[in-house]
């Protein structure tokens, strides 16, 4: 079978609630490249793999999907997806969060097509608090324009909405075997890619990330989630000792956010854990 020039792929677990909205903003999409949708859920125990069955069958020629038979996590069932993709570029999406603007995948695959140097692209999003009719909505990025994003831009701070990202399929079209020590895949993700070219924003919101009690990050005290970026900086300084340039930046960043110079510096570091969790 000819692979399609881009794979959507969307991690659920017990996503039911919003799954319906996520998928629908897919199918929205206007384009004239072939395409597939590969639907992960890790064995959910609501009726998240009865709504994927329902679009499947619906859309047989589109839809693809991967049923763990036991629960092993949502970075394993992450990274079993995004192996599974065939096509020449991937863009990530969560059963929790949606796309807002019918001419996303559109605009991105066609910026990379023309973008020689770009290992990828990413938009801005609407951050929304689903469970706190109290809390306002923000802004991920807040980047007054369009720009370019390097390795050295993204070691301190994730400023890819996970939501937003497409990228190219070519340089790593399978996650190496070091990801497994992680306990994220975003992050690391976008620095793996970085080493090879540069992203480009794109100053449009066209998508959402609901923030809710269910989200597994939100669920993690602050604690645990800077034990997990310290402990990210340690698997990806091992895995880079081929890359020195690049894993001595990673060490300068790992140094700076345990020992930060001033307490502006440190505000900011609590800022980029935040980031993961919020």
């Amino acid at each position: 079978m000819e692979s399609p020039i881009i794979s959507v792929c969307l991690i659920t677990y017990n996503h039911a609630p919003f799954l319906r909205q996520a998928i629908e903003s897919i199918l929205m999409q206007k384009h004239n490249f072939s395409w597939e949708l590969i639907v992960a859920d890790d064995n959910s125990t609501d009726s998240t793999r009865e709504i994927v069955l329902e679009f499947k069958e619906k859309y047989p020629e589109i839809v693809r999907t991967l049923f763990q038979e036991k629960n092993v996590g949502a970075f394993c069932n992450w990274k079993d997806m995004i192996n599974a993709a065939r096509g020449k570029y991937i863009a990530y999406l969560e059963g929790d969060d949606y796309w807002t603007d019918w001419n996303k995948l559109n605009e991105q695959v066609t910026f990379l097509e023309k973008g020689d140097g770009y290992i990828g692209c990413f938009h801005n999003c609407e951050e929304r608090f689903d469970h706190d009719d109290l809390k306002a909505s923000f802004l991920y990025c807040s980047f007054p324009g369009t720009l370019d994003v390097s390795f050295q831009d993204l070691i301190y701070k994730n400023v890819i909405p996970s939501c937003s990202m497409v990228y190219r399929n070519e340089e790593f079209n399978k996650v190496p075997d070091w990801f497994s020590k992680l306990k994220m895949g975003d992050w690391p993700l976008h620095l793996l890619n970085a080493t090879v070219g540069k992203y480009k924003y794109i100053p449009k919101v066209m998508g959402v990330h609901r923030n809710h009690n269910g989200s597994t990050w939100m669920a993690l005290p602050y604690e645990k989630a800077n034990q997990y970026i310290l402990e990210a900086y340690d698997v990806m300084i091992e895995a880079y000792s081929d890359k020195i340039y690049f894993q001595n930046q990673l060490i300068t960043a790992k140094k700076t956010l345990l020992n930060p110079p001033d307490i502006s510096f440190k505000s900011r570091c609590i800022n980029f854990i935040k980031r993961f969790v919020n």
